[in-house]
């Protein structure tokens, strides 16, 4: 298959992703500066922490165990961003409460795969964030896929499904956002993921209906994620846009995934660089409008 233009653009913003990724951090270091250039003689110097709130792809989940099975990874997209910020934030330190498997509403109410003192994901992170006023540099928020999943694992799409899960992401990632928001603070950055389509990759072994229904479940799905995080004050990654669109969209897929080497849902080294590049672009790009703007 062709490349399409956008697939071109975001192969440009991969090449450029040392400069976007250090413009990312750029805007946000006047606090950082002040901090470090006010600590008393002789102090150690302050450490800021990035604060990853998500499921599997928040802990580079990949099928690398021995039988292909998904294991954790540091080479997740939380990682690559922590070690791009680094210099830019001093001593940067990635917190990773990520849950492979959590819904959204698994993140408030706690899930038995992953257990938390505080007693849920959401929990943790308000723990966390009170306890380091001041030094919580970013929060990224990486909930809903696994509230959809569950509808597309057959064919063909169930719509009723992804109507139910939709819904069950509305009502919980908006008490997630308040949650954060009020534990960290109103200067805390707060950055919610949309998520790429992996099954669009299916379109390179067959016909296509699936994939256009899919891409339909994600376009609705993604536009209600950018609605929420707007509303709660945070700034938007757009993720799908750095895995290509167009007749170029399954090829990239496959390039950045696992789909079809061996039809696992998650990113590989080159995608979880890619999420990290979306992040740093939505930094870059400047701070949200106030919660409820």
């Amino acid at each position: 298959m062709g490349w399409s233009p956008a697939g071109k653009a975001a192969g440009l913003r991969r090449a450029a992703a040392a400069a976007v990724l250090a413009a990312a951090a750029a805007t946000f270091t006047a606090s950082a500066a002040v901090l470090v250039a006010t600590a008393p003689a002789g102090a150690q110097p302050v450490r800021f922490y990035y604060l990853a709130v998500g499921a599997s792809e928040a802990v580079g989940v990949q099928p690398l165990s021995v039988h292909h099975g998904p294991v954790p990874t540091a080479d997740g997209y939380a990682n690559d961003l922590a070690a791009a910020e680094a210099s830019r934030w001093p001593g940067l330190h990635l917190v990773d409460l990520g849950c492979p498997g959590i819904t959204a509403q698994g993140a408030l109410a706690g899930h038995a795969r992953c257990a938390y003192p505080a007693g849920s994901q959401v929990a943790a992170a308000t723990a966390f964030l009170r306890a380091h006023p001041g030094t919580t540099a970013l929060v990224t928020v990486d909930l809903g896929f696994n509230d959809l999943w569950p509808c597309l694992v057959r064919r063909p799409v169930d719509q009723s499904c992804v109507d139910t899960g939709l819904a069950r992401v509305a009502r919980a990632l908006p008490v997630v956002l308040s949650d954060l928001r009020v534990a960290g603070g109103p200067n805390v950055l707060i950055v919610g993921l949309e998520h790429n389509d992996p099954y669009i990759a299916d379109a390179r072994f067959g016909p296509d209906t699936f994939t256009r229904a899919s891409t339909a479940v994600f376009e609705r799905f993604n536009s209600e994620l950018a609605a929420l995080y707007r509303r709660a004050g945070a700034l938007v990654a757009d993720v799908p846009s750095e895995f290509g669109s167009g007749a170029a969209a399954p090829t990239q897929m496959c390039a950045l995934s696992w789909m079809c080497a061996r039809h696992n849902v998650h990113p590989n080294n080159a995608g979880y660089r890619a999420i990290a590049e979306a992040i740093a672009e939505a930094i870059a790009a400047g701070r949200p409008s106030a919660p409820g703007g």
